[in-house]
Formats: C-alpha cells, sequence, structure tokens
C-alpha cells in the first residue's frame, strides 16, 4: 500500500509543477499579447483581433489552472465554520463526504466538457481548441479529490496505529 501511495503522491507532485509550468508560460503569453496589441494599435495603427481574443482564454487557463493547485494544497474555499466546533470524527466524516462529492460533481463535469469541447471545435474552428482546458480541469479535481480522499484514509490509519501502539495507564 505504501508504495502504491508514494507513486500517486509523486504523480500528483508532478502534475503541480506541469500545471505551475503552464501557469507561467500562460501569464507570459497573456503579457506579451497585451504588450503587442497595445504597441502594434497605437504605433502602429494595426489592431489585431485574433490576439485580443486571445487574452480571455488564456485568463481562463490561468484560472483553472490555479484552481487545481488550490485543490492540490487544500487551499480551495471551504465552509468550515460549524465543523469548527464538530468532533474529529465529525470533521473526518465532512472531509470524506466532501471528497466524495467533490469527485463525483467534477466526473459528471468531465464528462460533459467533452461534449462541450466538440462543440467549440466546431463553432470557432482552431480558437475552439483551445477550451480543452475545462477536461485538463476537471480530470485534475477528480484526481486531486480521490488524492484527498486516499490521504484521508491513510492519516487515519496511521492516527488508529500509533493509538494502539501507545501503552495504557
Amino acid at each position: 500500500m505504501g508504495y502504491v501511495i508514494k507513486t500517486i503522491k509523486r504523480l500528483d507532485d508532478a502534475l503541480a509543477l506541469i500545471e505551475k509550468s503552464l501557469i507561467v508560460l500562460c501569464f507570459s503569453l497573456l503579457v506579451f499579447f497585451i504588450v503587442f496589441n497595445i504597441l502594434s494599435r497605437n504605433i502602429f495603427h494595426l489592431p489585431s483581433h485574433k490576439i485580443f481574443e486571445a487574452g480571455p482564454n488564456l485568463v481562463l487557463w490561468l484560472a483553472l489552472l490555479g484552481a487545481s493547485l488550490a485543490l492540490k494544497q487544500q487551499r480551495h474555499i471551504r465552509l468550515e465554520l460549524v465543523l469548527r466546533y464538530c468532533s474529529e470524527r465529525i470533521r473526518l466524516w465532512a472531509a470524506v463526504a466532501r471528497n466524495l462529492s467533490g469527485a463525483a460533481v467534477m466526473g459528471i463535469l468531465l464528462v460533459i466538457s467533452f461534449e462541450f469541447v466538440k462543440n467549440e471545435v466546431a463553432m470557432f474552428g482552431v480558437w475552439g481548441r483551445l477550451s480543452v482546458i475545462f477536461p485538463i480541469f476537471f480530470s485534475a479535481a477528480v484526481f486531486r479529490y480521490l488524492t484527498g480522499l486516499l490521504y484521508l484514509f491513510v492519516s487515519t490509519q496511521t492516527v488508529d496505529i500509533t493509538q494502539r501502539a501507545k501503552p495504557t495507564r
């Protein structure tokens, strides 16, 4: 079991590295496109509508890649005001429910996103392929929720083992 968890952790870390690299690339391209568009419009009086249209797509990529990293680091928005006053057992069950429901919702959206990308390509041609970020994000989110569930399972087993190993007084 330990080997499987280490492999999944390495896969999760590699995915995070790829996401961080894509974020740097998208942000760099966004800055370049904005500067190029400003210069071409104001100096050469040649506005580039194609580059101007790429901006919102790059912002979408940045947002969804960042959201996936937030899931990895457990920094997504959580409403835990009530859970703060609950027992550890209830918080554990709430975390299990959060991860299961998150994986289910993201899985459903992953299936739907393939049809969405197909429609986008049909309507916008090559530019429609930029919507491939949706299935990428939803698959990464499913993976992150399921790994979160696995980490919960492993951490509870570790706690149980250490509590059993403690001598009683």
